[in-house]
């Protein structure tokens, strides 16, 4: 009996599970804990890391705990099972016997302790979540180029989940379900390439950016001055300078508000429908002014048909709020344009290398599989270039031209992602309308409401007209005595006036002044040698170029036409470009002469008109 009573006063700890998970979470406790103080004190912390320190360890720590309840448990059912006399079915703890005592002591110091443990485990792998090293690298070919765009945004120093979750714990659940979902398509490799905007999924602008954004505080002008760098073997650099008007709402201006953010800061409310997941063709916009009434601005020529979007995509109505004109605020792909000239004014590049701007542009263009390719690539064009064309350069400034590959090399490295199809191609930057439409997806002068009323363009409304003059800090660049031009190369008339600067300007290489570059549906492409003035300039015939009408009266050269031309009264009337299509000029087909001479389709139909007919 006394034999018997030993091995129940024998703690239930004793057998092999509860062993296996005492040793299973002290070993995860150690590590955890060393760990731990390690990422505490890193200067670089590792996402794989922390996934291992607040993830892994803590399951496995838990884990021990879960075997030496189970081993307890189940020692227990067995020394029921062995024993002679009755046992309760439930282990019996009392606190008046010593034993006991001291094992409750111990359990309670044990559980307070893993409490603490956890509790630090849980706070840290809060923040862990939370932080760049978490959304940035642990997906590292998904998510490096956001990354990477990132920590070279004005945004560097504010983690990600600022403003992709914000503050509440409804946000938090959201984004980690979202997150769960996207780790799975990451695991079976279905993420598209590049990764769709995350405009549409992130919470409103005032939860989020106006945390630290004081919107009462958004009035008056901001000078703005660029300076660009021309594609001329001397780089000559000139500045661009216009004052935005930033402005205010009624609080600040009024009865109606002025400048940019009059869109936020006005009584009324302005609200839109895209047709697409980034938000760049707006089919409907709706002001809703102060007594309530609602003006509705429709895009002129948009197919009712297409409202459904792109793949299907149909968009809400949604306020005008920040992230709707800055919605590339933190992940910014610099253009080809944009980083050559930020390398050249901030003097990482020697601007007096031939041709350097015109160069780097090209070989950033260029399509490359992956970085590698591109770096070496870009690395040999450079050289090869300077080495046929400036041999003298190539030797006497060596270190220029090789630090040049090398900053170019990492323009490449921060902007484009070959891996994951990104490019600042890929993400329009709504700020402005230089490259990208930006301010004219709305303010395009074709968004009408049924009164007539249409959405205003003045330039004006946001910024003085851009003046453009020799920059200042580089002034041997531009020869004394040249005439400079205008803030624009050539002065803007008519429809080019009313054009979109995104139709020429792309960021990459400068548009060609060829206008059979843009003219390709009126058959300027196709005017060439092969036709008799082949070797016409376009203001040969066009008395304006930026006009189609006034042209040259073809008989001030044509003198000598023949009768078909001239005797017949309805072919003199008709006028040359009725049968003679501009640009192509002859007569290709006999569809021509069946504008008219619809009679004669059954007539030598094998022929053409000119075969038999004599129009000279």
């Amino acid at each position: 009996m006394t034999e018997q009573k030993s091995v129940f006063e024998r703690g239930l700890w004793r057998n092999t599970m509860s062993y296996l998970g005492i040793i299973t979470s002290a070993i995860s406790a150690v590590f955890i804990a060393i760990l731990l103080l390690i990422d505490l004190l890193a200067a670089v912390h590792s996402a794989y890391m922390g996934v291992l320190v607040f993830f892994i360890l803590p399951v496995f720590f838990m884990s021990g705990f879960l075997l030496i309840g189970w081993g307890m448990w189940e020692e227990h059912k067995r020394r029921r099972k062995a024993s002679v006399v009755e046992v309760p079915k439930f282990p019996v703890f009392d606190l008046n016997m010593p034993r006991h005592r001291v094992t409750f002591i111990i359990t309670l110091g044990v559980a307070v302790g893993t409490a603490l443990l956890l509790t630090v485990i849980a706070y840290e792998a809060y923040h862990f979540t939370e932080s760049l090293t978490f959304c940035g690298e642990l997906c590292h070919e998904v998510m490096e180029p956001e990354a990477t765009a990132l920590q070279n945004s004005p945004h560097a120093r504010v983690s990600c989940a600022k403003c992709h979750v914000g503050p509440g714990a409804g946000w938090y659940v959201r984004s980690k379900l979202a997150g769960s979902r996207q780790m799975i398509a990451v695991l079976l490799n279905t993420y598209p390439k590049p990764l769709p905007p995350a405009i549409q999924h992130l919470r409103p602008a005032r939860e989020t950016c106006e945390e630290c954004h004081w919107p009462e505080k958004f009035y008056g002008s901001k000078l703005k001055v660029r300076t660009h760098f021309g594609f001329d073997e001397r780089n000559t650099p000139h500045d661009v300078s216009f004052l935005v008007r930033i402005g205010g709402g009624e609080s600040t201006a009024g009865e109606d508000g002025s400048g940019i953010h009059w869109h936020m800061l006005s009584e009324k409310k302005v609200t839109f429908e895209a047709a697409d997941p980034a938000l760049q063709t707006i089919p409907v916009v709706w002001e809703e002014k102060e007594d309530g009434t609602v003006v509705e601005y429709r895009l002129e020529g948009y197919d009712e048909a297409d409202q459904g979007g792109s793949e299907g995509h149909q968009d809400e109505p949604r306020l005008v709020d920040c992230v709707v004109c800055h919605n590339r605020p933190t992940h910014i792909y610099y253009s080809p344009q944009e980083s050559m000239d930020k390398a050249l004014v901030e003097e990482a590049i020697d601007h007096k290398l031939p041709y350097i701007k015109k160069l780097g542009v090209e070989v950033l263009v260029a399509e490359y599989a992956t970085k590698e390719e591109a770096f070496d690539r870009i690395g040999a064009k450079i050289w090869e270039f300077y080495r046929e064309n400036y041999p003298d350069v190539a030797s006497e400034k060596e270190t220029a031209v090789q630090r040049a590959v090398e900053v170019i090399r990492d323009i490449y490295d921060k902007n484009f992602f070959p891996e994951m199809s990104v490019s600042w191609k890929e993400y329009p930057d709504n700020i402005g309308h230089r490259i990208f439409p930006g301010c004219f997806r709305c303010h395009d002068g074709k968004h009408v409401s049924e009164d007539g009323q249409v959405i205003r363009r003045e330039c004006v409304v946001c910024h003085t007209m851009p003046e453009s003059s020799p920059s200042k800090h580089w002034t041997e660049a531009f020869p004394e005595g040249e005439d400079w031009e205008t803030w624009h190369p050539w002065d803007l008339k008519y429809q080019h006036a009313e054009m979109n600067c995104s139709r020429c300007h792309t960021g990459g290489l400068p548009p060609s002044r060829d206008c059979r570059t843009c003219h390709i549906e009126k058959g300027v492409a196709d005017y060439d040698e092969t036709v008799g003035m082949g070797d016409f300039e376009c203001q040969d015939c066009h008395l304006d170029l930026q006009s189609v009408q006034p042209v040259m009266d073809c008989t001030d050269c044509h003198d000598d036409i023949g009768q078909l031309h001239t005797e017949i009264e309805d072919h003199f009337e008709a006028g040359c470009v009725t049968c003679h299509q501009p640009h192509l000029w002859t007569v290709r087909s006999r569809e021509t002469c069946y504008e008219c001479h619809d009679d004669k389709e059954d007539h030598n139909p094998d022929e053409m008109c000119a075969d038999c007919h004599d129009f000279i």
